[in-house]
């Protein structure tokens, strides 16, 4: 197959390549948008990540009745600073054992594995349990985030426990003889990660529940979850830089976003291409994906690679989920619709969620009353 080029010595393989890696990139800016739109968290992925932390703070410090609501989390923190020390330092621990499971399950090897804290303050034995739904099999792990010059604490944890520690704290926890050791983060980014969680808090948006109002301003009318660029030699001139580091991921967005502002007027602009990219939203120790819809409105010049590429059969596969339009208004309409599409589906998966949470206090309840039943049967013999 020869290779089709035009001006600026761009082949087609370029102009797939610069398609799949920038709606990835978009994808990932975009996912965070969910949660910006709704509480301003910018290191959440998803309004659930916010909603589910906070519910199961909530769950393990449930006597207490800190965590129940962002009004009761701000009503303790008032109380004075030993008490903001003492909820910060809950928050960075917890916090921490959340974030390494988010991420081990937004990686597409664990997709068959469970990732467990339980909802007890301090867990005997291990602080997170790694389970294989294949298998049965399971894997404890230990967590040491600690971002000051203090060395973790080792004498409760076995000498074959898998310990995940932050990066300044990995060769001392080796050098205590533990041969199993993971690396997972620095000690700014777990001070970055507390401080944006006390900033939810600070400001009323450490919520515990889903309510209409989060999550109608995390799906911003779909509008957070989707997006359309130009695509002409700009754009790959900037593609370019980015991959030769000379642009950050922010910077070459802003660029390629800049690049699609008048994409759908310029007389340029001939076709487009869509392209539905996954985003995982995690909530309840599991992963749902939900589809981004990145479209690329491409030029008259990019189109003389684009629109042959598309009739031949092998560049079918490289895109095998893309959709090709001639008419640029077709691009357009099923972007507005797959957009809503998505929002449903979100909308869905978060109101799954939340039933599933009536169901279990609804089951909760009537084991208590069991529970009294029993006692009362008891005391009474």
């Amino acid at each position: 197959m020869n290779e089709l080029q035009v001006e600026g010595d761009y082949s087609q393989d370029e102009v797939f390549e610069m398609m799949n890696d920038t709606s990835r990139l978009i994808a990932n800016m975009q996912a965070e948008k969910l949660s910006y739109a709704a509480i301003a968290a910018q290191g959440s992925n998803a309004l659930t990540d916010n909603v589910e932390f906070w519910k199961w703070m909530s769950r393990n410090y449930g006597k207490s009745g800190i965590f129940d609501s962002s009004a009761s989390m701000q009503e303790y923190i008032a109380k004075g600073v030993g008490k903001e020390e003492w909820f910060a330092k809950q928050v960075q621990g917890k916090g921490y054992e959340w974030d390494w499971m988010k991420t081990q399950r937004g990686n597409v090897k664990n997709i068959f594995k469970t990732y467990d804290a339980g909802d007890v303050v301090n867990r005997a034995a291990s602080d997170v349990t790694e389970k294989n739904l294949l298998t049965g099999s399971t894997k404890e792990y230990q967590m040491k985030a600690y971002t000051s010059k203090t060395n973790p604490n080792l004498k409760n944890t076995p000498k074959d426990m898998t310990v995940v520690t932050n990066a300044e704290k990995t060769s001392i926890v080796k050098g205590n003889g533990y041969e199993n050791v993971e690396e997972f983060q620095t000690a700014e980014q777990i001070k970055d990660a507390t401080n944006k969680r006390m900033e939810q808090v600070k400001d009323g948006k450490a919520y515990t529940s889903y309510n209409l109002k989060n999550i109608g301003g995390t799906m911003a009318k779909a509008g957070a979850i989707g997006c359309v660029m130009g695509m002409g030699f700009e754009a790959l001139n900037s593609y370019k830089l980015w991959k030769n580091g000379r642009l950050s991921d922010e910077e070459y967005a802003k660029e390629i976003m800049k690049a699609g502002g008048d994409s759908g007027v310029t007389a340029g602009a001939t076709a487009g291409i869509m392209i539905p990219v996954s985003a995982a939203i995690t909530a309840a120790g599991a992963s749902s994906l939900i589809t981004i819809p990145i479209a690329f409105v491409v030029s008259g010049a990019v189109n003389k690679i684009v629109a042959p590429c598309f009739g031949r059969g092998d560049y079918k596969k490289i895109l095998s989920k893309a959709k090709y339009y001639q008419d640029i208004e077709y691009v357009y309409s099923d972007l507005v619709n797959s957009m809503q599409s998505a929002s449903e589906e979100y909308y869905n998966f978060v109101l799954g969620i939340y039933n599933q949470n009536q169901m279990h206090q609804g089951l909760k309840q009537k084991s208590m009353e069991l529970n009294r039943d029993l006692k009362s049967l008891y005391d009474s013999i």
